[in-house]
């Protein structure tokens, strides 16, 4: 297969696909994990503690804090250049930061780790795809290293609500960039994360297709996921339990939509998307990989 990609810098989506050895050893981590006790059950899904990142000398953050429980969604706010894609990407495990500590579910993330690197999905703002496989191709392999069935029907039902049933017989580089938009949510939905981060996943998107995402988005909410998503503008239909804002290097956080919301806002409210997420099946996750763009 080969391991040329489109769209980033960062290299082909190769690590999507463990072996059967790699999925054994995530296999033996899970069992460990099993035994964490109850202050990892109690634990947030994600917190953050003390985060400081730098470019060269240069202080871009520092001292960033948060907690976002399961079944929660986060708005990430903030002006252009204030760092927000960083704290993302180190959030995911992409970027290291200079200082502070990222927890999954009361432990320690560390992204060499596959038991806990599959529960994280991260779509940057610019997703990255095969150059030669279609974009059924592409949900077949996710499926395929996550042990899902190639028939799934949460997954049929993603790629139906974002208008891509069509078009799946096309490669991602045919596509305009808002369809690139919808393949890397469906990916990354199809995956059933525990933690979904978004970089300015609305962007791309046309109203329609806006609204259509603000529905799937509260129902993995309703699953139990935990949703941090990067925003400029307007979204819509989507109350968040959380607003971060950052800028001059600080981040303010702000419990609760009726806060003192600055950037994005809920507008509207957004339709039930007819059941297009069932209810998460036993099995594997594939490894959110810093080449992938896919989680």
């Amino acid at each position: 297969m080969a391991n040329r990609a489109s769209g980033a810098s960062r290299g082909a989506p190769a690590a999507w696909l463990r072996s059967g050895a790699a999925a054994a050893r995530s296999s033996s981590c899970d069992a460990a994990a099993a035994g964490s006790g109850s202050r990892a059950a109690a634990a947030p899904a994600l917190r953050v503690e003390g985060l400081a990142y730098r470019y060269a000398r240069q202080e871009v953050w520092s001292d960033v804090s948060f907690a976002l429980e399961a079944g929660s969604v986060a708005f990430l706010t903030g002006p252009n250049g204030a760092g927000k894609s960083t704290l993302l990407r180190c959030v995911a495990g992409w970027d290291a930061p200079a200082a502070g500590a990222v927890e999954l579910a009361g432990r320690p993330f560390r992204p060499e780790r596959l038991d806990q690197r599959r529960t994280v999905s991260f779509v940057p703002d610019v997703p990255a795809f095969y150059d030669d496989l279609t974009a059924g191709e592409h949900l077949d392999f996710v499926l395929k290293a996550n042990r899902l069935p190639a028939g799934d029907a949460r997954a049929a039902g993603l790629v139906e609500a974002l208008g891509l049933a069509g078009h799946r017989g096309q490669c991602p580089s045919a596509y305009s960039r808002g369809m690139r938009q919808k393949l890397a949510l469906v990916l990354a939905l199809a995956v059933r994360p525990r933690l979904l981060l978004l970089d300015e996943p609305y962007g791309p998107l046309d109203p329609d297709a806006s609204r259509v995402l603000s529905g799937l988005l509260d129902e993995a909410r309703a699953e139990g996921a935990a949703i941090l998503a990067s925003c400029h503008h307007d979204v819509p239909g989507l109350e968040p339990d959380l607003l971060l804002h950052l800028e001059d290097g600080r981040l303010a956080v702000v419990t609760g939509a009726g806060g003192a919301a600055v950037g994005c806002r809920s507008r509207g409210a957004a339709p039930a998307s007819a059941g297009v997420l069932v209810a998460a099946a036993e099995g594997e996750r594939p490894d959110p990989s810093p080449a992938s763009g896919w989680g």
